[in-house]
């Protein structure tokens, strides 16, 4: 069921991935360095704002949905939450711009805007999540990729609004792609039956406020070094790090998040359904599945990163980022091993408020390596801390598993093969990567790509050879 329904997030959120990389190489060439770093800083804020406010509720509804979805009750509960978050926004947005006296307006209207449309975004996805609906997931999900990109176009090139175009494009798209769904969804029945529930919220947030403190540090980890950036060296250093940190980290989170989406569900049903057992066991396979994407991922996007920077960056940003790719990709990877394959026992178990210790840990110590190395390595120091941090995060959050749940369900047999089959791609590819072109990143790709299915086929990792027997009996009968 896991191979079925990660195929349909491939594309369903693949694709709208792959639409998200041309944006990046279109806004490079469209944006200079400083207005790129302006639209990074206000899209960070934002970021935050949706995970201090909103995150719990998308928490609370993608864990409980399988057991209260069909109480209506309990979807009028989420709705009236979400409607008394964005009230408690814009009364905090309108103290803090009366009481500092250098925001600009404008920004602060288009962060709020921003944040309260990408929360309700994130709303409608993580319903179709939890109903396992991943085509209609990623209908959404391509749809608002495809319509930012065409809006931002035409409000930057034909308007002339810089970094405010892309700003109101991505607002603008966001409220058309959810319209539809929202109306679908959450418009309710009887209005006896679509009452608050106390009980349901205090289940909601007791379960989503950890995760919430826990999502935000999480952010802190990811926007503070641009935040720091920004302070030591100012808005055009912000673009370079940030377009080049969005490239690297898209590609290989979002393939280890393409497997999670479709695992995650499976886990709690099983959780539900079959007990904790039968979880774990599934938890040990997902991670085997996350392992085996990621690996390849990281180290084709090392050897491959000056075809890829200087086919989708500006070229005011492409030295640079040929420096820092190596790091942040290392960072990326840590980042979705500590919340796919480590994270997930807690929440599996409830246990969400283990999970803001790692997190604190890996947000102080991203702080404090930021004020100190980013004065003496540049946008180096960034990366630098950003790693340092996630290992720290990761290995806190592997020995809290270890205390309070039990041995984390970790595949070691497959890691061992995976690990072998990602270093024969290497062996192979480098010699052969010196030549820099479009075509010869397609034929590095594929060629890698096929050389590391080869050899884990050989090693018989994930027991792939009996799944291979499996599908072609299936076919032939």
């Amino acid at each position: 069921m896991i191979s079925k329904h990660a195929i349909a997030y491939l594309f369903s959120h693949g694709v709208p991935a792959l639409v998200s990389f041309i944006s990046i190489a279109v806004f490079t060439r469209l944006l200079t360095p400083e207005q790129y770093g302006i639209y990074v800083l206000v899209f960070a804020v934002a970021a935050m704002l949706n995970s201090i406010v909103f995150e719990w509720l998308k928490q609370g509804l993608l864990r409980f949905y399988p057991k209260l979805g069909e109480q209506p009750s309990f979807i009028h509960t989420l709705k009236l939450s979400f409607v008394a978050c964005i009230l408690l926004t814009a009364a905090v947005g309108s103290v803090v711009y009366f009481l500092i006296e250098d925001i600009d307006l404008l920004y602060l209207i288009l962060c709020l805007v921003l944040a309260w449309s990408q929360s309700w975004n994130g709303m409608n996805l993580t319903l179709m999540r939890a109903k396992l609906q991943p085509l209609s997931y990623g209908y959404l999900a391509f749809s608002r990729a495809i319509l930012t990109l065409g809006i931002s176009i035409v409000l930057i090139t034909v308007v002339g609004l810089g970094e405010t175009g892309l700003l109101l494009g991505w607002i603008i798209a966001l409220i058309i792609t959810t319209l539809y769904p929202t109306m679908v969804h959450w418009r309710g029945n009887k209005a006896s039956d679509n009452s608050f529930n106390p009980d349901y919220f205090k289940k909601i947030f007791s379960y989503g406020f950890p995760l919430t403190i826990t999502f935000l540090m999480a952010i802190i980890i990811h926007n503070s070094d641009r935040l720091m950036i920004q302070f030591f060296m100012g808005e055009a250093a912000t673009g370079v790090y940030s377009a080049t940190y969005d490239l690297t980290e898209q590609t290989i989170y979002t393939i280890m998040m393409i497997i999670n989406l479709a695992a995650f569900p499976i886990v709690i049903k099983t959780m539900e359904q079959e007990g904790e057992s039968q979880a774990f066991h599934q938890i040990k396979r997902n991670t085997s599945l996350v392992l085996m994407v990621a690996f390849p991922a990281v180290a084709g996007f090392i050897l491959l990163s000056e075809h890829i920077v200087t086919f989708l960056l500006g070229a005011d940003f492409r030295k640079e980022a040929l420096m820092l790719i190596p790091f942040i990709a290392i960072g990326a990877f840590l980042k979705g091993f500590k919340i796919y394959c480590v994270d997930i026992v807690l929440q599996v178990k409830q246990r969400t408020k283990i999970q803001i210790i790692p997190v604190a840990v890996g947000a102080v110590s991203n702080i404090l390596f930021n004020f100190w190395l980013i004065p003496q390595f540049g946008l180096l120091g960034a990366a630098y801390s950003s790693i340092i941090a996630y290992i720290l995060a990761v290995a806190t959050s592997w020995v809290l598993v270890s205390i309070y749940i039990s041995a984390l369900p970790f595949p070691w047999r497959d890691f061992y093969k995976i690990t072998l089959a990602t270093l024969t791609m290497i062996a192979v590819i480098w010699p052969l990567s010196s030549t820099v072109g479009l075509i010869s990143l397609i034929v590095l790709s594929v060629l890698g790509a096929l050389i590391y299915v080869l050899i884990l086929y050989l090693l018989n990792g994930l027991d792939i050879r009996n799944w291979v027997k499996k599908k072609t009996k299936a076919i032939h009968r």
